[in-house]
């Protein structure tokens, strides 16, 4: 005769364990000799057991080891959750999420010779209530002996078959195995979280859960793993501390899930959509992270104090992270360097560098920034990440030359238009990074897609003439009499004569003393206009909200300068000097060896 349960199944739990982890034993227990464990009508078959493209190992054999080196070392084996509700009157357990791992316990207890009670009902699935309900220690052994055939007739008998098969492969070779203890083992001492739910929720949260059968990614496995660590057996820790610990551990590390998935965050670090960012690649020092890299590397012991402990590490890791992303001077050289740094492996190599010396400093804004600043202005002329984490000074003065060569020709906007954008985006972000008292401000990185550089004097309206006399335009073009009319200045007339040294400064509509930093599509509202227009445009036209050039300090600077007006021949040459100037004084020649 069946027995009357007057309690609910969340108040039978309560009043059992008090707890919300179960062990094996208990979650078996809980049908009280007479239950079901029920897979509802809404559930897909078993599958594990099946082999996926592009995985190594299938889910049976990957928990069946797990158990297995377990078992080695005596360490508790702390499961994903699983979720179910209760039946009124009844003993029946309802399977929301779990119904695998469940099947799994009872195709391994039975191999085990598990004698105690224990059922499995599908609602729908005749065939395998049937072959699960007749499963013994003999017809184990019949179905060990035989082949299995891909031309099983029922799928999920064909996988309870191919899990009993691999549970008899990866336990033959287990030295120092003893059937009896091992059942044991796997009745104490595998654990996981029991969640109830209202049973009217249960679809929806079957949908929410499974709907989609997405593959966990290598970032959802580690998180599992590190809070199943932190679960394990500690005499020195209640189970109401552990329950605590691991939901704060979860709260912080969705923390860091919502930080690194921030649009703004994302385009900056150039993260190429990674859940969390670089994070976790810096954390276990390794750029492509896999589940099982990790957890060999940072989860070795499986202890509770190892995965404390990485989660530690993450924590102060981020929170650097955080630091210089909100720090407007540190966030303003690694961007540029974020953006110089074209290749991912490239960007992890010189963040790895960075955030390792950042964590041996305790004054974090004095040498880091002495560092990086370092960094920043040897990457920005294109001296490689060895070279500069080496202080290699041959290479520093090679890199030097040749981008002051490139910076001082007259047709720099035309055969180096990089060197150029990378000078005047220094510029920029030198000027951003002395506003509010030295403390600095951020530099809007948008530029990076929307980049342009202008000609303050318009090159349509600057001409020259070739050694025949021709009059040519900024393209080598010969101008016709149209054209011609409207030139308002000759290349060979951009002279200037330094009043220090005396050097005579030529100039061109290319040069670096005729181009400024814009966004494009304020560029393309300049057209041709000559330079008061756009002066006007850019200090006076206000309405226009969207014109954000207004932000770039050096561009701004070089627009209010009146000297601009009426066609100065000598301005051109007079800035041109004056970078080539300030790029001296920023980049001297280095000689000895040991100077920074």
């Amino acid at each position: 005769m069946k027995k009357i349960n007057p309690y609910s199944l969340s108040e039978r739990v309560k009043k059992e364990f008090n707890r919300p982890t179960l062990s094996l034993r208990e979650y078996i227990g809980l049908l009280h000799n007479e239950g079901n464990f029920v897979i509802p009508d809404y559930q897909r078959g078993y599958v594990w057991g099946q082999k996926k493209k592009d995985v190594t190992l299938d889910s049976v054999t990957f928990l069946i080891r797990t158990l297995r080196e377990a078992y080695l070392v005596k360490k508790e084996v702390f499961l994903q959750g699983i979720t179910v509700h209760g039946a009124a009157n009844s003993f029946d357990i309802h399977l929301v999420d779990g119904q695998q791992r469940t099947t799994f316990f009872y195709l391994l207890l039975k191999l085990l010779g598990y004698e105690g009670y224990l059922n499995i009902q599908y609602q729908i699935r005749k065939q395998s209530n049937i072959f699960l309900n007749d499963l013994n220690i003999d017809s184990i052994a019949s179905i060990l002996r035989n082949d299995i055939s891909d031309e099983e007739e029922f799928q999920d008998v064909f996988f309870f078959k191919r899990t009993l098969r691999i549970f008899s492969s990866e336990l033959q070779g287990l030295v120092k195995f003893d059937k009896n203890d091992f059942l044991k083992f796997i009745l104490e001492k595998v654990k996981f979280l029991f969640v109830i739910i209202p049973e009217e929720q249960a679809k929806i949260v079957f949908s929410m859960m499974n709907g989609n059968k997405a593959k966990m990614t290598d970032e959802e496995l580690i998180k599992a793993e590190l809070l199943r660590c932190t679960s394990l057996q500690d005499d020195r820790i209640w189970e109401a501390e552990h329950s605590e610990m691991r939901s704060r551990l979860a709260r912080e590390w969705d923390y860091w899930l919502h930080w690194w998935n921030n649009e703004n965050i994302q385009k900056f670090f150039r993260t190429d959509g990674k859940q969390l960012g670089w994070l976790l690649p810096l954390i276990s020092n390794n750029f492509k992270v896999s589940f099982k890299d990790f957890r060999d590397k940072m989860l070795n012991e499986q202890s509770v104090k190892q995965s404390k402990a990485v989660f530690k590490k993450m924590r102060l890791l981020q929170k650097s992270i955080e630091d210089v992303y909100n720090n407007p001077k540190l966030y303003n050289y690694l961007g540029v360097i974020l953006y110089i740094r074209d290749s991912a492996e490239q960007r992890f190599a010189f963040l790895r560098w960075f955030f390792a010396l950042s964590n041996q400093n305790e004054e974090p804004h004095t040498k880091t920034e002495t560092e990086l600043k370092r960094y920043f202005d040897w990457a920005i002329i294109r001296v490689n990440h060895e070279d500069i984490i080496l202080n290699n000074i041959e290479k520093y003065n090679d890199a030097r030359r040749v981008f002051f060569t490139a910076l001082e020709s007259n047709l720099l906007f035309l055969q180096n238009y990089e060197v150029a954008y990378r000078w005047l985006l220094r510029q920029n972000i030198k000027q951003d990074n002395q506003v509010q008292k030295g403390k600095g401000r951020k530099f809007n990185f948008n530029i990076e897609r929307d980049r342009s550089l202008e000609h303050i004097y318009p090159k349509s309206k600057i001409g020259h003439k070739n050694d025949e006399g021709k009059a040519l335009g900024h393209n080598d073009e010969e101008l016709d009499a149209k054209h011609l009319s409207e030139i308002k200045l000759w290349r060979e007339d951009m002279v200037w004569t330094c009043p220090e040294d005396k050097h005579v400064y030529h100039g061109s509509e290319h040069c670096i003393g005729n181009l400024v930093l814009l966004y494009r599509r304020d560029n393309s509202k300049f057209n041709d206009a000559d330079f008061r227009q756009k002066n006007y445009y850019f200090f006076r036209d206000l309405d226009d909200d969207a014109f954000e050039s207004r932000h770039l300090i050096h561009t701004t600077m070089i627009f209010s300068n009146v000297s601009w007006e009426d066609w100065n021949p000598e301005q051109i040459p007079r800035r041109k000097f004056e970078e080539l100037k300030c790029f001296n004084e920023e980049y001297p020649e280095l000689n000895d060896l040991n100077n920074e």
